[in-house]
């Protein structure tokens, strides 16, 4: 009788030893989970699993909503389904191995011990999610003197004076979208306008960071924002079934390897056009140019405009930049999004915004709006119904958490109930959609209610879209300016109205819920928000 050929053998006992390992691993995580549940006495989800862990009961929630509901709206499912945790301001988690096992926080305050008392590092989660991507070299994921290094470096650039400088250019990008809607206003069709604000808001971003129009709007970019794009599109965010097939594909490495390549040099010919020309340009400066200006202040020496850059330095404003990129129009896009809807919902409540902008911007010409906010930026910072709007719509809909490091020696402490609660093996999850819509801290809490921000007291640590603590959002300022603009010259005479099918679902009252869409990481509007744009019949002016 033959005996089975070398390969074969060599095969099966690797994939014995695999078999093995994923057994020990399984067995380890769930005993661990169980270990550390009955020794803190920690406040978990009931029928755990030795083999399924809490997937069986978080499946059961999760079914109850559409198939594309984004996932970090889970522990605010969790807590309508099992109203006695809701008070507990904390869960743990087993869900290995679709991810790591996580202590999701929806107390603001023991959010705070790990965001703003003692920051901890940001989770391997996000680092293995953007290590492709950034090499762990932007702001988000740095740590330690990297980061203090480059978030002194940028803080120039993203302060509130030098925002307000470079309004004008971002008057001129809003022109062109504009332009845009004005045309389906006129074909009368129903189109995504996710598609549209997240191209306004790269072209903005782009202006802040690199002093250009690129033309992402018109198509005559043909690197950043493709690349941009298909670049996040092969980022892997959990080992979910939906996740196998970019988790196998063979091709990915080389997809994304290539696609980053071709972003990093486009982006390192603008750095070395503002290195060439920083002491020729004339008005606002960058945010990327700025950074120049730390850097040489720090290199010393004179300034010579054909040396070459440090290699250190030019990777890391790359990396940087990049992460500004998608920072800066994914979020912002989304919220845009969120905020036509939510007014085309509450017509009281545009009322008082269009009135707010009759009395700031008498004229209803957009071409007068335009130049009274390019003469005058600090117009935007006079119509604070606008920002209570966005400020609202963040409340209700923010597109992101925070996820940190736990660590042996690093516990929580419940602010009511003393407990200790450990970190160690846990991602800690600052759940933002869950603190900001807890009904022990709002009022109506899934109301939309933007009267709340006009002199009433917003309770300590509850509003976090842009997290809070000194890891929290660089480009916070930069996000409400950018959208009190695009508001200001759009809603006078801009009629958009969310075209849902009557048939499409409704999550927490709404049809445009937070959902899960291929080629994106963050929480996005369902089917990019389809809408129609109508000419207001009554416009004042």
């Amino acid at each position: 009788m033959e005996s089975k050929a070398p390969w074969k053998q060599t095969v099966g006992l690797l994939a014995l030893i695999l078999f093995a390992r994923i057994i020990f691993k399984w067995y380890s995580q769930r005993a661990f989970f169980r270990r550390m549940a009955k020794e803190y006495n920690l406040p978990c989800l009931p029928n755990h699993s030795w083999i399924f862990g809490d997937l069986i009961t978080i499946g059961k929630t999760m079914a109850k909503y559409p198939p594309d509901i984004q996932g970090q709206q889970l522990p605010y499912f969790l807590m309508k389904d099992y109203p006695e945790i809701v008070d507990t301001g904390v869960i743990y988690l087993d869900v290995w191995p679709t991810a790591w096992p996580f202590c999701a926080v929806w107390h603001p305050d023991l959010a705070a011990q790990f965001t703003q008392e003692h920051p901890r590092p940001k989770h391997e989660f996000m680092r293995r999610q953007f290590r492709p991507f950034t090499g762990l070299k932007d702001l988000s994921l740095s740590e330690g003197a990297v980061w203090k290094k480059w978030r002194a470096a940028f803080n120039p650039g993203f302060a509130m004076s030098n925002i307000v400088a470079l309004v004008p250019a971002f008057v001129q990008e809003a022109l062109v979208w504009r332009k845009y809607l004005e045309q389906v206003a006129q074909d009368g069709e129903t189109v995504r306008l996710e598609q549209s604000t997240m191209k306004v808001t790269c072209d903005i971003i782009v202006r802040a960071v690199l002093g250009v129009s690129i033309g992402v709007q018109t198509g005559k970019d043909t690197k950043v924002y493709p690349m941009l794009k298909k670049s996040i599109a092969q980022l892997v965010t959990d080992w979910s079934p939906a996740s196998l097939p970019k988790l196998l594909n063979p091709l990915r490495p080389f997809t994304l390897q290539t696609s980053n390549k071709i972003l990093s040099d486009a982006l390192r010919d603008h750095i070395y056009d503002q290195f060439r020309n920083h002491e020729r340009t004339e008005g606002p400066k960058t945010i990327n140019s700025l950074a120049i200006r730390s850097y040489l202040k720090e290199k010393g020496g004179a300034y010579d405009p054909d040396s070459k850059l440090d290699p250190d330095f030019l990777s890391h404003a790359v990396e940087n930049l990049r992460m500004f990129l998608f920072a800066g129009h994914d979020t912002t896009a989304t919220t845009l999004c969120y905020c036509y809807y939510y007014l085309h919902r509450h017509p009281k409540a545009l009322e008082k915004l269009l009135a707010e902008h009759e009395a700031v911007f008498p004229s209803s010409d957009v071409a007068v709006i335009a130049q009274e906010i390019t003469s005058k930026p600090q117009l935007l910072n006079q119509i604070p119904y606008t920002t209570a709007v966005i400020k609202e719509c963040l409340r209700l809909e923010p597109p992101v958490s925070a996820v940190r490091s736990g660590g042996p020696d690093f516990f929580l402490t419940h602010p009511v109930t003393k407990q200790r609660l450990p970190s160690e093996g846990f991602m800690l999850w600052a759940v933002s959609k869950a603190i900001q819509r807890h009904p022990t801290y709002w009022t109506d809490p899934d109301d939309f209610v933007p009267e709340r921000w006009l002199g009433g007291e917003i309770r300590k640590n509850t509003w976090r879209p842009f997290e809070l603590g000194p890891r929290g959002c660089i480009g916070q300022e930069l996000a409400l300016t950018e959208l009190r603009m695009l508001l200001a010259m759009t809603v006078r005479d801009l009629e958009i109205i969310p075209d849902f099918d009557e048939k499409d679902p409704y999550v927490l009252g709404t049809q445009a819920y937070q959902a899960a869409v291929s080629g994106e990481l963050t929480s996005h509007p369902k089917d990019g928000m389809p809408v129609k744009v109508k000419l207001r019949q009554k416009v004042a002016g």
